[in-house]
């Protein structure tokens, strides 16, 4: 069957998310004008993405487009991994969504790479203090991830999206740097700190395969 998808926030990851699953199914663009919205029946869907960054007016705009939908609905919110940092706005904008719909799915995000999105392009010549374990996901994968829990229509769950391996950003910015050219990174410290956020759960239940499983291959199409 066809399904009617609205995607609130479509940036990177949304505008992609759209590109995907037009060609089987509805899929419309919720914009920042509620009125036109309601105008056009975009808050009449069967699954609604929430795509949107945490920045300002992030929890009214949560309350104000959950109150237009209906409680049938499949709600998949993206958060992120910086969850367990205790990002603020972060674990409100979750602690919210669950209160607005206790059936809503939530998918934590790792840092999201690939095609223009390279990994110490905007660090180049500068120095970090400490190495560090990286979390990441391609865009590839999260596309798919989503497209899998809407097509299973998956609720009530929460999931962490983010690629099973792990190296050290030293590894992966000496690497792109001598790929693209430009200016390694430099670490005060060999120090290596971050924790490891795990995709087990995920690939369990969905039995899911990573794409891209690898950040250090996160860009080979591009090369």
């Amino acid at each position: 069957m066809k399904k009617i998808i609205s995607i609130l926030g479509c940036g990177w990851v949304g505008e992609a998310l759209k590109k995907e699953l037009e060609s089987s199914d509805t899929v419309h663009c919720l914009s920042r004008d509620m009125t036109e919205n309601k105008e056009q029946n975009k808050y009449a869907c069967h699954t609604l993405v929430i795509a949107i960054p945490p920045r300002e007016n992030y929890l009214e705009v949560l309350t104000l487009t959950m109150n237009e939908i209906e409680l049938s609905t499949q709600v998949i919110f993206l958060s992120s991994t910086s969850f367990y940092d205790n990002k603020e706005m972060v674990v409100k904008g979750e602690e919210l969504i669950k209160a607005l719909d206790e059936e809503v799915l939530i998918l934590r995000l790792s840092g999201l790479m690939g095609y223009n999105r390279i990994a110490g392009k905007y660090t180049a010549g500068k120095t970090k203090p400490h190495d560090a374990t990286v979390n990441y996901v391609h865009r590839d994968d999260v596309l798919q991830i989503i497209k899998l829990c809407i097509e299973k229509e998956l609720v009530n769950n929460t999931f962490n999206v983010t690629a099973p391996l792990h190296p050290k950003q030293s590894e992966i910015y000496t690497k792109n740097a001598k790929v693209f050219g430009w200016e390694n990174t430099y670490f005060e410290s060999d120090e290596v700190l971050g924790k490891v956020v795990s995709p087990e759960k995920l690939v369990n239940y969905l039995a899911y395969e990573f794409l891209k499983p690898n950040p250090l291959e996160f860009w080979e199409e591009i090369k």
